[in-house]
Parts: C-alpha cells; structure tokens; sequence
C-alpha cells in the first residue's frame, strides 16, 4: 500500500508541479518563474549545507536502541527536509519547505514526527 501511495506520489507531484507553472507563466513572464526557482533552489542548498547528514545517523542509531531522538535533532532533520524541498523545483515542494520554517507549523510536525517514532518503538510515553 504504502509503494503505491509513494509511486502516485512521485508521479503526480511532477506532473502537478508542471500543470502549475505552465498556468502560472500565463499570469507572469517566464524569466520571473525561472528566478524564483533559482532563488529557493540557493536557499535550499544553504539549508543543507548548514545542516549535518550525520543526522540521519543519529536518528536512525536512537532509533535502533529504541529511543526517541531529541526534539532538537527532529527539528534539525525537518530543517534538512526542508532544504531538501526548496532545492526541488516547483512551487508545491517550495511552499512546503518554506511552511516547516512557520514555527507553529513546525511544532505541530515535530510532535506529529515524534509520535510516529513512538508508536513504530511501541513506547507508552508520547513525551518521552
């Protein structure tokens, strides 16, 4: 189930992501489009060059010693994503990025993430 809601993700998010900017260059030229993405793609290449991929590591090794990862690390790898998001062209990927930097938005995800981690390690204390 889970492959097949990813292999419709991966496949309608482009094809959305084109359908929007091909209506969008209708409204403003095409060199303005163009700069944003350049914009957010530098952006996102900032993000993740000041973020560590030794994160993953470490979420992934906490994890395996069924223990819930800092909130500062989870914030740390949604900063990661976030980077991620923006270096993707698109103004889906790009205000999804841009959201997570919202820090009620933030918040919620942290705790959304955390409670994942929690019911995948079958722990009793969603505050751990």
């Amino acid at each position: 189930m889970i492959r097949l809601m990813l292999i419709l993700l991966l496949f309608f998010v482009p094809v959305l992501e084109l359908f929007i900017l091909m209506q969008l260059n209708y409204i403003m030229p095409l060199s303005t489009i163009f700069l944003q993405c350049i914009v957010t793609l530098v952006a996102g290449i900032w993000l993740i060059h000041s973020e560590n991929f030794i994160l993953w590591t470490i979420v992934e090794s906490e994890l395996h010693n069924n223990r819930l990862p800092p909130e500062e690390v989870v914030a740390d790898l949604l900063n990661l994503g976030s980077g991620i998001l923006l270096v993707v062209p698109g103004l889906i990927t790009d205000a999804i990025g841009m959201a997570l930097f919202i820090p009620v938005l933030r918040q919620e995800c942290i705790k959304l993430v955390r409670n994942s981690m929690k019911k995948s390690l079958n722990l009793a204390n969603p505050d751990y």
